[in-house]
């Protein structure tokens, strides 16, 4: 990896924003609630014709989400020549995939606003921040140094989705007082939280829950206890009707269990790749803890110390040999 650092300020990165005709505006694939979010605000906020470029899939719930706000889905490279790329979410080359060779050609015009620690040199200027829950986060400082704050339809529920989904609603430990405080404007501003929680995670399919009972059922808890490993195989997918999309959330379900340190969840990719889950508990006394985000990147991953993904172009049982292997050196086995 690259050095990740900051290369700009906010009011560099406004100024540009300002001066640019045309914007797209990309993200990692297979974009989650804080990708999508930031997409999103942005597109809703910002004066400019805004184009928006997902690499799927794009959950049902999040095209529930967009609405009236287009996006394009596809593995392409994106339609016409815009002025700025902004490049939200992410940094690293691996997670904006095909994309890759269309952002190099365009390097000059690329800015970006990401939260994780790990990336690469794909947006010269860039602002890094680590200390924030999510990458919505960041959208709203951008939107603020622009001086156009939750203006624009929607707005405002595209911020609390990437702030809510990123801190488990606000029970994971990123969830810090800059986070309330964030969700308290965004409430006072009108945004239906209730609303929202419907929306975002009560608008599951029997699918998913077939996928929740296939996942339990394949769970192995090893090194004492302390890590628990599931998987999901293709013919659980096909079986249940699911979609992999579906996937979101399901990893976290070990971690009620009170030794379990950390949950991890493979799953198999349509092309035969392994796509690994990654999701840690916070410090607490006298328990072991694990940076999930230093086994993602030994795994060709990235992301945050509680929260990270990975994805090695192996069937399950090798990945999850890389797996274990890489857990040996941390859970003590």
């Amino acid at each position: 990896m690259d050095t990740y650092e900051t290369t700009t300020t906010w009011e560099a990165l406004a100024q540009r924003v300002r001066t640019a005709g045309s914007i797209l505006v990309v993200t990692h694939r297979k974009p989650d609630g804080d990708a999508m979010g930031s997409c999103l605000a942005l597109a809703r906020a910002l004066p400019q014709n805004v184009d928006i470029h997902l690499v799927g899939p794009v959950s049902p719930t999040l095209r529930t989400l967009a609405g009236e706000t287009p996006f394009v889905d596809s593995e392409s490279d994106p339609a016409g020549d815009p002025d700025l790329v902004i490049l939200v979410d992410t940094g690293a080359w691996v997670q904006v995939g095909p994309l890759s060779d269309w952002l190099k050609a365009r390097r000059d015009r690329i800015v970006g606003m990401d939260h994780h620690p790990v990336g690469n040199d794909i947006a010269p200027d860039r602002i890094i921040d680590t200390s924030c829950a999510s990458a919505t986060m960041m959208v709203l400082r951008l939107l603020d140094e622009l001086g156009m704050g939750l203006d624009g339809d929607g707005v405002g529920e595209a911020l609390f989705t990437g702030l809510a989904t990123d801190t488990g609603w606000f029970r994971h430990s990123n969830a810090d007082a800059a986070a309330f405080a964030m969700a308290s404007r965004l409430i006072t501003a009108g945004v239906d939280r209730d609303r929202m929680y419907r929306l975002l995670e009560e608008e599951g399919t029997p699918g998913k829950m077939g996928l929740l009972a296939r996942a339990l059922g394949s769970m192995e808890l090893l090194f004492d206890g302390t890590c628990a490993v599931m998987q999901l195989t293709s013919d659980d997918f096909s079986e249940t009707g699911a979609h992999r999309v579906e996937v979101e959330g399901l990893v976290n379900q070990p971690l009620s269990i009170k030794a379990v340190r950390a949950s991890f969840l493979l799953y198999a990719e349509e092309d035969g790749a392994t796509k690994i889950s990654l999701r840690s508990k916070p410090p607490a006394e006298d328990a072991m803890t694990i940076d999930v985000s230093a086994l993602a990147v030994q795994l060709g991953g990235g992301g945050h110390v509680r929260a990270s993904g990975a994805r090695v172009n192996e069937a399950i049982p090798a990945a999850r040999e890389k797996l274990v292997d890489a857990l040996a050196a941390v859970a003590g086995a």
